[in-house]
This record gives structure tokens, C-alpha cells and sequence, in this order.
């Protein structure tokens, strides 16, 4: 895109940051309410997923399947790679985590998401590249179908396969299975709820801007009201209840992050700026975090200081500084492979 979207942006460093947030808080001994309180953080990656549907449309498909694909594999493909064996070195000599060579191959290969040996592999958080690589080669067939169908049947077309493969999950009793209830399939509504408000943006803002606008504190009571339904359905349904929370939880988190989007940018610029600027570098930032995360548990457990909400401020510091380093050491990675490709 020409120009940049602000809330887009922003949304990807928010999203990213109250990821790394819920990661941390995993290792941290919390009363019962609380860890699932905890779990809001990660419903970010819904967010993300619909950001990604979107920047897609408005960015670079120009309808030729090859070169998008080549994009996909410099932008995000060599940078997992990198970090992937990073992470499989400190595995292999530090012992940060359990996992050898089968699990970076796993990896590298994108067939972690198919194993319910590799799918947790180095921290576990790598699934998420696999699903959005499911997406990246969909998304021809996907743009296809959105020019056949139209956005309106296109998207009711994605809810129905999402809301059939829920069902299919927990008719299964394959709630608690990452290979399950991760597949693409689960998200691939809020990835065509992408596309399809990507549509509707490109023509009636050609110019490729956007500013959230109306009355600030609107969504705040949407945002109380749809968290307030995921977490019930998480604390009395069980397995269905994980399985079928997605819409509210998209919505929640969603309305959550235009309050503070408008909050940072009426009232507190700095809250704006931050989340701006770590959005700037939150792939890298995602990819780096849980090595971070495991060196810094580490030393704690040297240090004989326990694992809890405070002890974890540094690592949260670590970590934003090791996504900032990474993201130009993995242009250059890149660059590399770009040059020899020219």
C-alpha cells in the first residue's frame, strides 16, 4: 500500500504485545478466574488473522499465484527459518527446549500444524506461521471465489465451512487437539471477513486511508459485552465453548482494541505511539518472544527469584528489544536469498 493504514498498524502491535503478555502469564501461578482471565491476550491471534485477509487485498495480489508466493516466502517463510534455527540451536546447546532436528525439519517444512508431535515444537507458538502459510496458499482460490461468489455469498460461504468444521471438531472429540481446533479452517471466516471489508474499503477509499472515527467510547461496552460472552462460554460450555467462541471473541477483542486506538490517540498519544512503533517490528517480535521468554526464566531460576507478575517486567523489555534487533537481521537473511534470485 501507498499509504499507510494507522489502525492497522497499531492493531498489529497491540495484538502481538498482549500475545507475548499471555505467553508470559502462562508461567506465572495464578488463582483459577485469572488463568482464564489470561486468555483474552491470546484471542489476538483472531484479530491478526482478520488483519491479514485484509492487508492482502489492499497490498500486492496482482491475480498471478507465483510471484505472490515468492513474496510470502521472502517476507515471512525465511524469517521463521531463521528464527526457527536460532531456537533449535539453543535447543541443541543450551537445552532451552526439548526438541532436535525432526522438529526443526517439521518446521521448515510447514508440516508441524499435521503433528500432534511437532505442533508445540520450541515453545509452541510457531503454529501460527503454519495456519497463516494455509492461508497464503489458499488465498488465489480464495480471491477467485470472492470475484465468483461476490463478498456477500463469499463470505457467508467461509462462515458456513468455519462453522462446519467446528462442529466437525467437536463432534470428534478433538477440542484439545492444536492440529484440530488451529487448522486454518477455524479462522478462515475471520480471514474472509478480511478480504471482504478490504473490498468494500478499496471502493469507497481509494486512496488507501483510514481513521477510526465517532463517538470514542462507543465500542468499549460492545467490547465488555462480546468478552464477557466468550468467557462464559469458556468457563460453562468445556470443550464447546472453546470451540465456538470465535465470534465473540473476534468481536471483543476487536472493540477493545478501537477504544484503545481511540483512547491513545484523543487523549494519551504515548499509548499510540508505543503500539505503533512495536507493530513496526511485531512479526519479528512474535517470532523471537518465547526464546526470549525461556532465557529469561532461566536466570531467574539461576537468581533463585521467583516467576511472577513482577519478576517477568524485564523479560517484556528483553523482548522488545530482541523483535527490534531481529527485524533487520532477517531482512538481511532475505537479502541474501533476493539477490541470488535476481
Amino acid at each position: 500500500m501507498k499509504e499507510r493504514i494507522e489502525y492497522m498498524d497499531w492493531a498489529r502491535g497491540y495484538a502481538i504485545f498482549t500475545i507475548v503478555c499471555y505467553h508470559a502469564l502462562q508461567r506465572v501461578e495464578l488463582p483459577a478466574v485469572l488463568q482464564q482471565a489470561i486468555v483474552f491476550g491470546g484471542t489476538g491471534v483472531h484479530l491478526f488473522f482478520l488483519l491479514s485477509g485484509f492487508g492482502l487485498v489492499l497490498s500486492d495480489f496482482s491475480g498471478s499465484a507465483v510471484p505472490f508466493y515468492k513474496r510470502r516466502l521472502f517476507r515471512v517463510w525465511l524469517p521463521y527459518v531463521l528464527a526457527l534455527t536460532i531456537s533449535w540451536l539453543a535447543a541443541a546447546f543450551f537445552g532451552f527446549f526439548s526438541d532436535g532436528f525432526g522438529a526443526w525439519l517439521a518446521g521448515v517444512g510447514l508440516c508441524q500444524m499435521f503433528s500432534e508431535r511437532y505442533i508445540e515444537s520450541f515453545g509452541g507458538h510457531f503454529w501460527f506461521i503454519s495456519a497463516i502459510f494455509q492461508f497464503y496458499l489458499a488465498f488465489p482460490i480464495l480471491v477467485w471465489l470472492k470475484t465468483k461468489l461476490g463478498t456477500r455469498h463469499f463470505l457467508s460461504l467461509a462462515l458456513f465451512v468455519s462453522v462446519t468444521w467446528w462442529l466437525t471438531v467437536y463432534f470428534l472429540g478433538k477440542g484439545d487437539s492444536r492440529v484440530w481446533n488451529s487448522c486454518f479452517l477455524q479462522f478462515l471466516w475471520e480471514f474472509a471477513l478480511g478480504m471482504t471489508l478490504a473490498e468494500t474499503f478499496k471502493i469507497r477509499n481509494p486512496k488507501s486511508t483510514i481513521r477510526i472515527s465517532g463517538i470514542w467510547w462507543l465500542p468499549l461496552p460492545i467490547a465488555l459485552l462480546f468478552t464477557a460472552l466468550m468467557a462464559l462460554m469458556i468457563l460453562k460450555m468445556g470443550d464447546a465453548g472453546r470451540i465456538f467462541n470465535d465470534l465473540p471473541a473476534l468481536i471483543g477483542y476487536a472493540a477493545f482494541s478501537v477504544f484503545f486506538f481511540q483512547v491513545g490517540e484523543k487523549f494519551f498519544l504515548p499509548l499510540k505511539w508505543f503500539f505503533l512503533w512495536v507493530g513496526g517490528f511485531s512479526y519479528s517480535l512474535y517470532l523471537v518472544h518465547i526464546l526470549v521468554l525461556e532465557i529469561w526464566l532461566r536466570i531467574l531460576g539461576l537468581a533463585g527469584i521467583p516467576v511472577n507478575g513482577l519478576s517477568l517486567l524485564p523479560f517484556l523489555a528483553l523482548a522488545l528489544l530482541a523483535g527490534r534487533l531481529f527485524e533487520p537481521l532477517s531482512r538481511w537473511w532475505a537479502g541474501l536469498f533476493q539477490k541470488r534470485t535476481v
